[in-house]
């Protein structure tokens, strides 16, 4: 009766982790999207950015075959994240300076990262509409 009962446990938890982890990995609380247009290799780009819990994405006119990063026409970033449902977009430009990303950063305003009058970064928050409707 015991064995039975740690083995019904043990089914019962196996399925709540596995509940657990698919909602978390198909509900994200952030949709943040990190996006290279520099000149280095996006090779590069991928070691440095591969951590960190966002979607990789390369804008330009040639592809490389990479599982961690997507591939998207060469100044078309903007019109991208536009049209996606990410709520957050890092552009990188140069990758030999470190750019922060926290999450306190995320609620604030647009922000530009500058180093020697050369943009290294630009954050860019999509604005989200809520509209909440009262049936009365």
């Amino acid at each position: 009766m015991a064995e039975k009962m740690i083995e019904y446990f043990l089914l019962i938890l196996i399925c709540f982790i596995l509940v657990y982890s698919n909602f978390v990995h198909l509900y994200p609380p952030h949709k943040m999207m990190i996006a290279f247009v520099g000149n280095e290799h996006p090779r590069l780009f991928e070691r440095k950015y591969i951590t960190t819990n966002a979607d990789l994405f390369v804008f330009r006119n040639r592809a490389s075959n990479s599982i961690n990063v997507k591939y998207e026409k060469k100044g078309t970033e903007h019109q991208y994240f536009a049209s996606s449902d990410y709520n957050y977009m890092l552009i990188v430009y140069m990758l030999q300076f470190h750019v922060p990303i926290d999450k306190w950063a995320m609620d604030r305003s647009p922000t530009t990262y500058i180093h020697n009058n050369k943009t290294v970064a630009e954050f860019s928050v999509k604005k989200i509409t809520s509209t909440k409707e009262i049936f009365i």
